[in-house]
């Protein structure tokens, strides 16, 4: 056991002895903190949580924008040899509820926007002692600078490399089904040899800018654990993914590398045309895209508005990093495919016997790396034999099915309990989402199987429209006959709801357990599924 197991000390000691502590770590709008800065910050956040009696291995949750104090706040926490527990900026104090309940939080760092949640749960949290808030307002909490400048600078708490450094909620968990996957140094060392040098080339001359938020894994690992692993530089978002102001961040800062979301370079683009902005990404050494689906037609318009091209990739909390990648411009890539496996990544395809299935297949993924977790917190999994198990073996079934051609290219087939047959033959809903938004009075739409009047599975679309277009029986049944013509017959949605808007995720996620209870309730107002226009109650 030693301070060099420790994640934190790990990061930061490593870039001071390589020489780098003048240069800029991390930028946020107008503000930059060098690594010496950052370093001497996120010790003196370890000294002022120890002087708070924080032991080693308790939670600590970071519920703040993110911002250059919400890195200081996971780091220190880890450098203190605590875990850090970063939620939604976006959470409810009923999520936040569950979350502390649930991780065993003692001590929460947050901000001015969101004490007051944090102060609405305290008499239903009695395990959280401490409330750290930058620009404290209420006498129970403690001022974040205040307690940063009054600590003194100390080594790191001494850790091993495989102690669990991070907890982060994997995005495909709902309400009362919460998942909380650890990571460790070890993780974040195997996820910068695989995903950030090998596949991204990721070197400190980067300057690198990531949309995706630091309660993710994607974001946290592209926005903070990875460029400082390189001693890159690195710029934070705080606000949400707003076109005019990420393009006025764009331009002043002028990155190298871009981390967002399809659903961040689909309003991109369509502001891009809006505004007049030729190419504006066009400087780009590398767009990746990640954290959600990339609609087949949305890659065209990344290249011709936007002037890049893109990787994209298929990522797990469970791994901190893609499995799957590739670029749009790669020889024999399509659009909408997840791409092949990353160096380092292992990756099979099994029916529901275990058995591999053969190219052109659907199978459900399963994986194995060195920076796949070590089990989900407090003993939580799946039931053995089912996704969401990790096998004593070193392989992790997931909740995704693909299927892979004979060129090696995997497509994504949507989750394993988003699958569905239809008279016998598997239907992914992704693929039904696929053919629908290729229309031109799609704008997004999400597939989810529902109950016909014999009780058998069908296709159920929720669609919005876009600009120009408006929902009803007429737009229903020429979206009908759209799919069947462009799919087998029995994949056509036999009910469309039209919506102002999908369910999604702080990271733009689509969260299809949501759609479930809309589509719950639906039939409960109708009796059944009968073809309607209704749109479901909010």
């Amino acid at each position: 056991m030693s301070t060099s197991g420790n994640l934190a000390a790990w990061l930061l000691d490593t870039a001071l002895t390589n020489g780098v502590g003048p240069r800029i770590a991390l930028r946020e709008g107008d503000r930059a903190w060098t690594y010496a800065e950052l370093a001497d910050r996120v010790s003196r956040c370890s000294s002022a949580l120890r002087t708070l009696k924080l032991q080693r291995g308790e939670r600590v949750l970071v519920l703040m924008h993110d911002t250059l104090e919400a890195a200081t706040a996971i780091l220190g926490t880890i450098h203190a040899g605590a875990v850090a527990v970063p939620v939604s900026e976006l959470s409810t104090s009923d999520d936040i509820q569950e979350y502390v309940l649930h991780c065993g939080a003692v001590i929460a760092i947050t901000d001015q926007n969101h004490e007051q949640v944090l102060d609405a749960v305290r008499n239903e949290t009695p395990d959280l002692r401490e409330v750290i808030c930058v620009g404290a307002k209420l006498p129970s909490s403690h001022d974040f600078n205040s307690i940063l400048a009054a600590a003194q600078p100390m080594p790191a708490a001494p850790s091993g490399s495989t102690d669990v450094a991070l907890l982060l909620y994997s995005a495909g968990s709902g309400p009362g089904e919460l998942r909380a996957v650890p990571h460790t140094q070890r993780s974040i060392e195997a996820a910068r040899e695989s995903f950030a040098k090998e596949l991204l080339q990721l070197t400190s001359a980067d300057k690198v800018f990531s949309v995706a938020r630091l309660s993710t894994a994607y974001g946290l690992g592209a926005g903070l654990m990875l460029p400082i692993a390189l001693q890159a530089e690195s710029l934070l978002f705080p606000a949400q993914a707003k076109s005019e102001p990420l393009f006025d961040a764009l331009a002043s800062f002028q990155p190298t590398v871009l981390f967002a979301t399809p659903s961040v370079y689909a309003q991109l683009a369509h502001d891009a045309e809006r505004l007049g902005k030729v190419k504006p990404l066009a400087a780009l050494r590398s767009a990746i895209a990640g954290a959600e689906g990339m609609p087949e037609r949305l890659i065209p318009r990344i290249r011709a508005v936007l002037g890049t091209e893109v990787t994209v990739g298929y990522g797990l909390t469970e791994i901190f990093q893609f499995a799957l990648a590739g670029k749009s411009n790669d020889p024999g890539a399509r659009a909408g495919v997840s791409g092949k496996p990353l160096t380092g990544v292992q990756v099979r395809l099994v029916d529901e016997d275990g058995d591999p299935v053969g190219a052109d297949e659907i199978g459900t993924l399963e994986l194995q790396c060195g920076s796949l977790f070590n089990g989900y917190w407090a003993g939580q999994g799946a039931t053995p034999g089912t996704a969401g198990e990790l096998r004593a073996d070193g392989w992790f079934t997931t909740r995704d099915r693909f299927m892979v051609d004979k060129e090696g290219f995997y497509h994504h087939c949507g989750r394993v309990d988003d699958l569905f047959k239809v008279g016998g033959k598997w239907v992914s809903p992704s693929e039904v989402e696929n053919a629908l938004t290729a229309h031109e009075g799609v704008w997004e739409v999400a597939v989810v199987g529902a109950d016909d009047d014999e009780g058998l599975i069908k296709p159920l679309a929720f669609v919005v429209t876009n600009v120009g277009w408006e929902g009803g029986a007429k737009l229903e049944n020429e979206l009908q006959e759209y799919v069947k013509a462009t799919l087998a017959p029995y994949k056509y949605p036999r009910w469309i709801e039209f919506v102002d808007a999908l369910p999604r995720g702080p990271g733009g996620k689509l969260l299809r357990y949501k759609l479930r209870p809309m589509r719950r309730r639906r039939k409960a107002e109708t009796g059944s599924m009968p073809i309607t226009n209704k749109k479901p109650s909010s």
